[in-house]
């Protein structure tokens, strides 16, 4: 299930590693080995539109063995996929913050599928501890990792909010009314995510709230 296309504004998103001709996705591979090994073993001629089809591919695979062994649970393999289409949004409108103000480059394109593997990575680690006694322990620590969480979230979203390119900024292609509405785009994907892991105090959700804060760059632009 392959989203950044579905989710462009701008080309920006459009990315050439989508649109190109590229490698079938080698699962029984992907499954086997880690993203890097992944992409060094399928990768004949190097170029930035077969990187990113090799990290999209081992997340795409990966999703799917998850998909499988979370068969007997329905409800948290639901759970499961709903994080993953909200958090690659999430990723993809932060590489869209990031190009904006940069003015267009390849790089915050390029960012958003490699950020994948991490985020399935992620994902199959909170799915393995909801499975567990280990992700419904509560706690004090549990309890502050989430509330920090979430100021973190709404404090990226108020940099989001105030940015405006400074008089020097001429490259960027800022939009004041595009740019409202992706970042309100950005904090309603955000709460979306908040109700889809819910206010327990567990080790589970701690994990997850810690997904929502693993941005691809920073909203002052600084980077």
């Amino acid at each position: 299930m392959r989203l950044v296309p579905a989710l462009t504004v701008t080309a920006l998103l459009t990315l050439p590693a989508f649109a190109s001709a590229q490698p079938p996705a080698n699962c029984a591979l992907a499954n086997a080995v880690d993203s890097g090994s992944y992409a060094a073993l399928t990768i004949d001629i190097w170029s930035e539109a077969d990187e990113d089809n090799a990290a999209g591919n081992w997340a795409d695979c990966r999703a799917t063995a998850l998909r499988r062994s979370l068969s007997g649970n329905p409800k948290l393999s639901a759970r499961i996929d709903g994080l993953r289409k909200q958090l690659q949004q999430l990723r993809a409108l932060e590489g869209q913050f990031a190009y904006i103000r940069a003015g267009g480059g390849t790089l915050y394109s390029h960012a958003i599928p490699r950020s994948f593997p991490y985020l399935e990575e992620q994902l199959a680690g909170l799915a393995a501890l909801a499975r567990t006694t280990l992700g419904a322990q509560s706690g004090q620590r549990y309890a502050a990792l989430i509330a920090q969480a979430r100021k973190a979230h709404v404090a990226y979203v108020v940099s989001l909010r105030a940015y405006r390119p400074k008089p020097d900024e001429t490259y960027s292609t800022y939009s004041a009314a595009e740019w409202k509405r992706l970042v309100d785009r950005y904090e309603t994907l955000g709460r979306a995510v908040m109700q889809t892991l819910g206010t327990r105090g567990d080790a589970a959700t701690a994990l997850g709230y810690s997904m929502l804060t693993t941005t691809l760059f920073p909203a002052d632009g600084d980077f």
